[in-house]
Order: structure tokens, then sequence, then C-alpha cells
């Protein structure tokens, strides 16, 4: 007992400390009420400024339209990828054959143009 009661003032003194230590670790770690005041003030300055309910409610309707186009969209997009593939491929082929068509076209509308100025 007389041991628990020779180091009793010492650990008492280490105890302490570590409390200090810990509270003023604490303390560094948050905010003060001054800066919190300061930064609610800021960002209400922000809110009256910048955004209004009708923001609010724009933004709103923006996101619910957009989730309703999000959950339309197929899931598995492979066969949609097969489709634009073969639509691009299609497209092309039309291209080609305005091209071919093109030429001819504008030769025929030439020779009229040219056959109503001579007189024919």
């Amino acid at each position: 007992m007389d041991e628990y009661v020779k180091w009793y003032p010492w650990v008492q003194g280490f105890v302490l400390v570590v409390f200090f230590v810990v509270v003023y670790a604490l303390k560094k770690s948050f905010a003060s009420k001054d800066d919190v005041n300061s930064q609610d003030k800021r960002l209400q300055t922000v809110e009256q400024t910048y955004v209004t309910s009708k923001d609010f409610t724009k933004v709103n309707e923006t996101v619910q339209r957009i989730e309703v186009e999000i959950k339309d969209l197929p899931q598995d997009v492979s066969k949609l990828t097969q489709e634009v593939t073969k639509l691009q491929s299609e497209t092309k082929h039309l291209h080609d054959i305005l091209k071919r068509i093109e030429h001819p076209l504008n030769l025929i509308v030439e020779s009229k143009i040219i056959g109503d100025r001579n007189g024919k």
C-alpha cells in the first residue's frame, strides 16, 4: 500500500499533463466560435446574393427530368452499339450513292440551263 501512496503524486501529475496536452490538441483541431460565425455570415451572404428558391425549383425539375430519362435508358448498350454501327454503315452507303448521283445531276441541270439560254 505504501508503494501506491509513494507513486500516486507522480501518476496524478502524468495524467494531468496528458489531459492538458489532449485538451490543447483538441482546441487546435476544432474551429473557434468566431471562425464559425464569420463563415456562417459569408454563407448567408452568398445564399442571399446568388441563390433563390426559384433556382432550386428549376434545379429540382431538371434533376427529376434527367432521372426519368436515365431510367428509360437500356442497361445493356451492346445492342444499341450494334444498331449505331449498322446505321453508320447505311448512311455511308447512302452518302456514296448521293456522290455518284450528284455529278450527273449537275451535268443535266447545267445542260438544261445552257440549252434554255441558247433557245432550245
